[in-house]
């Protein structure tokens, strides 16, 4: 199948950070070796942001560039786009109105995933994994790796 016509899945930064020997690092993993082949991965700026803050935050040189790498790695292997937001702002009001519960950069993404036309967010985020009516509203699902495997 064609790459433009996969389903275009956006990237929570928990899926790339997730540990590889937990449950959902396992998950995490499969899911990551689909993206490229099943689904069209993307990751938004503020996950980015988000991913170099950890990176960034390593005290050892060797840790911080293993990481780096790693990412790097998988961006290119499994060829991850980028989306910068545009004009978020709306999408990002009604998201805070419908659910207050969610964290201020969790509603960037979120709203990067709608404003992008995402078919999925993939998260691992209870919070948004729970947000039904933003899912009806805005039509997006938020799903769980394991739901996509």
């Amino acid at each position: 199948m064609p790459k433009r016509l996969l389903q275009l899945h956006h990237i929570d930064t928990s899926i790339i950070l997730e540990p590889k020997g937990t449950e959902n690092g396992r998950y995490c993993r499969k899911y990551l070796q689909r993206v490229g082949y099943n689904h069209r991965g993307v990751l938004s700026f503020p996950v980015l942001s988000e991913l170099f803050s950890v990176v960034l935050l390593l005290q050892k040189y060797e840790e911080r560039m293993t990481l780096f790498e790693t990412i790097y790695d998988m961006i290119r292997a499994r060829e991850i786009k980028f989306y910068s937001p545009k004009k978020t702002e709306t999408i990002i009001s009604k998201i805070k109105e419908i659910d207050r519960r969610l964290d201020p950069l969790d509603v960037e993404i979120l709203a990067c995933a709608i404003e992008n036309k995402a078919s999925v967010l993939v998260t691992l985020d209870d919070n948004m994994l729970k947000s039904e009516e933003i899912q009806n509203l805005f039509k997006i699902r938020i799903s769980h790796p394991k739901d996509l495997l």
